[in-house]
């Protein structure tokens, strides 16, 4: 099985993008389940269509990352996606996950590889690079390690001991359970509704994580 996890937070489009996204993973050659990860301080939910392939769970907690987490803990498929709600990561690449998965433990989506590119504005695009150029300071071998289009196998979890707050996910499976990965080229688009989540103030609480598990996790210990 093939589980997909979409953590959403205020997401106007979400029925419409999961009648686009059940329409790709329709023609995988597997059984597939979407997880919604709703935050539990949603205040503008909007029900989706059922559909005996979905379903909705609540997390609870302050991040994102708490959300895709919760996931985690509900997905069923030994393959397992992260990808957002908001149109900005393009679906019709999921079979390079699904299958890159068959090979590697990681596959990750990546704006800044020959073919990749960004469009989600210069604010968003500069926070992406700096923080990028900072993770790469602490070890990531990852061209795009804020990503949230990736997938991993199941097997990875079992070396996994989260500690989130405000890390991108894939950084942190690559820091710690250091799995096989490989990176294909996305394009990744602004929104066309709803607004983004992207700060300053999340920028910064990210550094400071990074920070933080170096020295604290790996510097002494």
């Amino acid at each position: 099985m093939f589980s997909v996890i979409v953590p959403v937070y205020n997401e106007p489009n979400l029925p419409d993008f999961l009648s686009r996204l059940h329409g790709v993973l329709e023609k995988l050659d597997t059984s597939y389940e979407i997880i919604i990860a709703m935050g539990d301080k949603e205040d503008k939910w909007i029900d989706p269509p059922t559909h005996p392939n979905q379903r909705v769970i609540k997390t609870f907690g302050d991040s994102l990352e708490r959300s895709i987490i919760g996931g985690f803990s509900h997905a069923k498929g030994e393959k397992i996606m992260v990808c957002d709600a908001d149109d900005c990561h393009p679906i019709e690449k999921i079979p390079l996950i699904f299958n890159g998965l068959d090979e590697y433990e990681m596959v990750v989506g990546s704006r800044y590889i020959p073919g990749g590119k960004s469009d989600l504005g210069t604010f968003r695009n500069l926070i992406s690079w700096i923080f990028g150029k900072w993770a790469k300071l602490w070890g990531s071998k990852l061209t795009d390690p804020m990503v949230g289009f990736f997938g991993i196998r199941r097997t990875v979890l079992d070396r996994m001991r989260f500690k989130p707050f405000t890390w991108k996910i894939p950084l942190e499976i690559e820091l710690k359970a250091k799995p096989t990965f490989t990176s294909f080229p996305v394009t990744a688009m602004g929104r066309t509704i709803g607004k983004t989540k992207t700060s300053v103030k999340v920028g910064l609480k990210i550094a400071w994580d990074i920070f933080s598990y170096w020295f604290f996790e790996v510097s002494l210990f």
